[in-house]
């Protein structure tokens, strides 16, 4: 994994992400995330082989957790 900086502001963030970028911004694992994804219970859409989040609907999620 990246050492990057986290983002400071939602601005930051592309508006498409995928699951390891989505993972370290809700401090989860890219596993857990992804079996999450599998079931449902994430946000998320696959496009060929991939799991993509939206950002916005990434941040809709948060906000009701």
């Amino acid at each position: 994994m990246s050492k990057e900086r986290p983002p400071t502001s939602w601005e930051d963030v592309p508006v498409i992400i995928d699951i390891p970028y989505a993972a370290r911004l809700i401090g989860c694992t890219v596993d857990v995330l992804t079996r999450k994804c599998q079931k449902g219970e994430f946000p998320a859409h696959k496009v060929f082989n991939r799991w993509k989040i939206n950002k916005d609907e990434l941040i809709s999620f948060i906000q009701r957790c």
